[in-house]
């Protein structure tokens, strides 16, 4: 598929649209333009693709008791960014760059945001559902921050995050029967 660049489109507004169950697929949209995709590859767990304009990676969720989510250019065994998962916040480190925040809006916002060290908001990212299953979100960002380099990486990262801890919770709710309640988005489980 042919992707529209981020710097062509206005990318303060973005929306994450689900396309796919098997395998499980969502588009990132700026209006009617298609920027990227993120896809989980058909049996492998957490291991997903996602591609924009010049670059694709590859992402994946790794370790149990401090659980991580790794990002690598297709084909490198070297991490280009990783997410670690901390009690009340979360650390986004880009390789030879900076490194971000991430955390829940709110304890009764299902949305996340990231921000740079210096206190300055990035991202603002809501998921969207229809009923339990999540449908897409809805990405909000300062149009300082589109122009960042690792602007597409965020996005990218910040959403695989939110998408797999929400497909967790999922799945446990199918267990726990029809009256469990709404998956959270709090932290993936290792």
């Amino acid at each position: 598929m042919d992707f529209t660049g981020v710097a062509s489109v206005d990318a303060t507004s973005l929306r994450w649209l689900r396309r796919g169950e098997k395998p499980l697929e969502f588009d990132l949209l700026a209006g009617d333009q298609t920027l990227g995709s993120l896809r989980w590859n058909e049996g492998t767990g957490t291991l997903a693709t996602a591609q924009t304009k010049g670059a694709v990676w590859t992402l994946k969720r790794v370790g149990f008791l401090n659980p991580r989510v790794t990002v690598r250019a297709e084909g490198s065994e070297e991490n280009l960014a990783q997410l670690t998962v901390h009690l009340n916040y979360h650390q986004i480190e880009v390789k030879g760059g900076a490194a971000f925040r991430f955390h829940r809006a709110g304890v009764l916002v299902p949305a996340w945001k990231v921000y740079r060290d210096d206190g300055a908001e990035l991202l603002h990212v809501e998921p969207v559902r229809e009923g339990r299953r999540l449908a897409g979100g809805a990405v909000i960002s300062p149009t300082t921050a589109t122009g960042l380099p690792e602007f597409a990486l965020l996005v990218v990262l910040s959403w695989y995050f939110i998408a797999l801890a929400w497909f967790e919770d999922e799945a446990l709710a199918t267990l726990e029967g029809p009256d469990s309640p709404t998956p959270s988005t709090t932290t993936p489980r290792s």
